[in-house]
C-alpha cells in the first residue's frame, strides 16, 4: 500500500493514541536495523521509507538530514522504552547509565544527562502508549502507510 505523509506535522497526532510522523520514522529506523543489524544512515532510512511507500508531501523522499536529527532520540527512546517495560516510571538515572554503557552521547560526544533525558519523557511515554494502542489493533498500519 503506497501513503503519503498528508502533512501530518512531525511532533503532533491528530486523535489521542495516533501515532505521529516521528513515531513512523522511528519504527521504520527499528525495522531497519533488525534487518541490516546496523543503524541506517539518514540517507538509507530515506531509502528505506520511499520504498515503504512513506515520502514528504511533496511526494519525494524524505530529506536525510530531516532524519537525522531524529537518530538521537531514536537510540534514546530504545533505551528508555526497555526500561518502561519493567516500570512505568522508569528510572532516569539507570536509562543515562545504559546510553553511557551503549556509547549514546549528547551532541559533541557529552554525557546524556537526567536533565536531557526528561526533556523528551512525556513524548517517550506519548508514543508507548500509542504504540501500544497501534499493536493492540492489526488495522492501523504503522510504515507500510
Amino acid at each position: 500500500m503506497k501513503a503519503t505523509i498528508n502533512g501530518l506535522a512531525p511532533h503532533t497526532s491528530a486523535e489521542e493514541g495516533r501515532l505521529t510522523l516521528v513515531d513512523r520514522y522511528y519504527f521504520a529506523w527499528q525495522e531497519y536495523r533488525t534487518q541490516h543489524g546496523d543503524e541506517p544512515t539518514g540517507q538509507k532510512l530515506s531509502a528505506y521509507l520511499a520504498d515503504k511507500g512513506l515520502h514528504s508531501r511533496s511526494g519525494k523522499p524524505v530529506s536525510p538530514s530531516t532524519l537525522r536529527r531524529y537518530f538521537l532520540s531514536f537510540r534514546l527512546y530504545t533505551i528508555w522504552a526497555e526500561h518502561r517495560e519493567s516500570s512505568s516510571t522508569p528510572a532516569l538515572d539507570a536509562i543515562a547509565h545504559d546510553c553511557a554503557a551503549h556509547g549514546i552521547t549528547a551532541q559533541y560526544n557529552k554525557p546524556l544527562t537526567i536533565h536531557n533525558i526528561s526533556e523528551h519523557a512525556d513524548d517517550f511515554e506519548r508514543r508507548w502508549q500509542a504504540t501500544t494502542q497501534h499493536h493492540a489493533d492489526p488495522q492501523r498500519p504503522h510504515v507500510d502507510g
